[in-house]
């Protein structure tokens, strides 16, 4: 009986590996595209042409594996055959990436080796997702693109070189480490499916399994919401060092056309640094780490913030997007309420192809109306509460990352109930949606003063700062420093606040503080310390790879500012300078 269960849940996960072939196909023509663009001017145009060649005959050849396989809908006795083939057509996929690097990476120009590098290494990361239904899969594809991708770069003989092959051999290892529990989370969620079923079914001959059947289904809900948690620690890590080195690229000074294309290839590592957001937001609001702060403010402020971010969007996509403030006064949590209407207008205008969103508040029957209507597809009857539930998504079966994730409506959800605010839909399937807020009415004689927005010129605030950097993770301490650094900080690093206290020879201005620290320390502790000797009011943040409920809850007992990882160089940035400023609410904001 077991045997007869484990060959099933192998053939699902066969079944879902073959069903992210699509996606991988355009993935790999897209990062081919990347390389060969950026090593136009620098590599051999014949080899660079054959070898994208090769990496498109291989990505046809999945296409061809893939079609054969959906057409045969193979059974439990040759779903290894087709196993087998898939790992065979992943490893000729990564042997081309990876050997490509010993004939891309000598001559090239620093641009095209920051291209191959990232980009490589993104794919390699992101290779998880699809490939850890089937472990062999993602250990072919590891095996045959990073290690060759480390040797070509320790080939080129210099130290920077060589600091850059460190740090893939750590992605490496980390990325190994995660693809194992994902595939073993993926295996016992699919595992407690089958085993539902079957309690389902003995339930109706056997009243008394009621209580076992419950059991396991609320075991199967649970592993579910782990495999869809925010990514492990381990893989924060490299991610982490990743981002930092990549945002101190920004700060170089260079030609504009090398400036607009370094932004365009480093956009891949910012679509990984916003899936982590958008997975954050989610484990936040989960962990009770939000705590709404309810002030009396005008929605003409509110409308004005929003359109600046939205409407270059809008113009982009051929919209309108159109704001009503009025004269009404809110009371409510600007920062939290905020992020719901940029979630709805965002949704908005992802899902609307002609026309436009507009957004208005008016008073009815003594609350604010905030109402985001847009001329978009329209939502399904049967589909308006399936709508908020994560990675849910109406018409986007091939996961296109361009229309998100599916966690917008999902934060929407959590932040209005957590503001206590109801949330009404009406749509209609091809004329549009609308989404009504109602809001409590704010006193305009309460309404408190609005910080400023932070200037251009408040970005060199941090000149000359003393900061303080707390991490036992060498290549994330080194990518904090060099980044602080870029942008003219005094800055003293450390692995544990006993070796900050030796080091330090006056007080810092500021602290940066990993939370998990080696010897079972964690950052709280050693921000403690460095109170204790210099002063309570130091100001200080707190980082984390970590998304432990208990770790939220633990830097708000302590008013710590948290900021998980990987963090963006941006909002380390103006958390830093706010903090230094003693604007600690807008610090909460940038957070």
């Amino acid at each position: 009986m077991k045997a007869a269960g484990d060959a099933r849940v192998e053939r699902d996960l066969i079944y879902a590996l073959y069903a992210h072939g699509a996606s991988v196909v355009i993935v790999a023509a897209f990062v081919g595209a990347m390389i060969v663009i950026a090593m136009w001017d620098s590599a051999p145009r014949a080899p660079l042409l054959a070898w994208y060649a090769l990496v498109m005959a291989i990505q046809a050849a999945r296409m061809a594996l893939t079609s054969a396989f959906r057409k045969e809908q193979p059974g439990a006795e040759r779903i290894h055959l087709w196993a087998r083939r898939y790992v065979a057509v992943v490893a000729a996929a990564a042997l081309a990436y990876g050997g490509g690097a010993f004939f891309l990476l000598p001559g090239a120009s620093p641009l095209g080796q920051v291209v191959t590098i990232v980009v490589m290494s993104a794919l390699a990361s992101g290779s998880i997702s699809g490939y850890a239904y089937h472990p062999p899969v993602y250990l072919a594809f590891l095996w045959l693109s990073l290690p060759p991708l480390m040797a070509a770069l320790l080939l080129q003989g210099t130290v920077m070189h060589a600091m850059l092959a460190i740090v893939l051999a750590f992605l490496f290892v980390s990325t190994l480490a995660y693809g194992r529990g994902q595939a073993s989370q993926l295996r016992t969620s699919i595992a407690f499916g089958h085993e539902n079923a079957a309690l389902v079914e003995e339930l109706r001959k056997k009243s008394e399994i009621a209580e076992a059947a419950q059991r396991k289904a609320e075991q199967s809900s649970l592993a579910k919401s782990q495999f869809f948690a925010a990514a492990s620690h381990d893989l924060r890590q490299p991610m982490q060092a990743l981002g930092l080195y990549a945002a101190s690229l920004r700060e170089l000074k260079r030609e504009p056309e090398d400036a607009r294309k370094i932004d365009q290839i480093l956009s891949s590592v910012d679509a990984l640094e916003s899936l982590f957001d958008e997975l954050l937001d989610i484990s936040k609001l989960d962990a009770g780490y939000v705590e709404p702060n309810l002030t009396h403010f005008a929605a003409r402020a509110l409308f004005q913030r929003l359109e600046a971010a939205y409407a270059p969007i809008a113009r982009k996509d051929g919209l309108s997007l159109a704001f009503s403030p009025g004269t009404v006064m809110l009371h409510s949590d600007p920062v939290l309420l905020e992020r719901v209407l940029g979630n709805l207008i965002s949704n908005a205008l992802r899902y609307t192809e002609a026309g436009g969103v507009t957004v208005a508040c008016e008073v009815r029957d003594g609350l604010a109306a905030v109402t985001v209507e847009d001329t978009g597809i329209g939502i399904p009857e049967a589909e308006r509460e399936r709508v908020f539930d994560e990675f849910y998504q109406i018409e986007n079966p091939e996961r296109d990352r361009r229309k998100g994730l599916g966690l917008g409506l999902a934060t929407v959800r959590r932040i209005t109930r957590l503001l206590g605010i109801p949330l009404t839909l009406d749509s209609q399937v091809g004329r549009g949606s609308r989404f009504v807020l109602e809001v409590p009415l704010g006193d305009p004689a309460r309404a408190a003063e609005q910080a400023p927005a932070p200037r251009a010129a408040d970005l060199d605030a941090l000149a000359g700062r003393r900061v303080l950097v707390i991490e036992d993770e060498a290549s994330v301490r080194e990518g904090l420093v060099e980044l602080l650094r870029d942008w003219r900080c005094e800055v003293v690093a450390a692995a544990s606040a006993a070796e900050a206290l030796q080091l330090l020879a006056q007080a810092p201005e500021a602290i940066v503080a990993d939370y998990r620290l080696r010897d079972g320390r964690n950052g709280i502790g050693a921000i403690g310390e460095l109170r204790a000797r210099f002063g309570l009011t130091l100001p200080a943040i707190l980082v984390t790879g970590d998304t432990a409920p208990e770790i939220f809850l633990a830097a708000r007992e302590n008013a710590l500012p948290l900021l998980t990882k990987p963090v963006r160089a941006a909002r380390l940035r103006a958390a830093l300078a706010h903090l230094l400023s003693g604007q600690r609410e807008a610090v909460r904001s940038a957070i």
